[in-house]
């Protein structure tokens, strides 16, 4: 398995389990944290995140992007150093219309790393 591959594993598995958590009595919030996972798209190469929220802010490092949610009108295109943070929930798509370096945060729970 790659690190590219190891990150966005990663990073689906804490985005899903945000939408999905794990029922649990508490008597206050849990912390939350800032994560970011850095993702290389090839030419061409598309990445779906089924599950989003609008903590997701993602980065254009290097090349260009067009971001696109399922259902929404609205395209985006990114070139290098400028940003986008999700306005809806549905899925986003990336797809890379150069070979892009992207930064990817978001907020998780402290406690979910483990």
């Amino acid at each position: 398995m790659t690190r590219t591959s190891e990150a966005r594993d990663f990073f689906t598995q804490r985005l899903h389990s945000l939408h999905h958590p794990r029922p649990r009595f508490a008597l206050r919030r849990p912390e939350r944290v800032t994560r970011r996972v850095c993702l290389k798209l090839a030419r061409g190469a598309t990445e779906v995140i089924p599950d989003v929220d609008g903590s997701i802010v993602v980065r254009c490092a290097r090349g260009s992007v067009w971001i696109t949610h399922d259902g929404d009108p609205k395209d985006v295109i990114l070139q290098p150093q400028q940003t986008y943070q999700a306005e809806r929930d549905d899925p986003m798509r990336m797809h890379a219309l150069q070979a892009c370096v992207l930064e990817i945060q978001f907020e998780d729970e402290a406690a979910g790393a483990g």
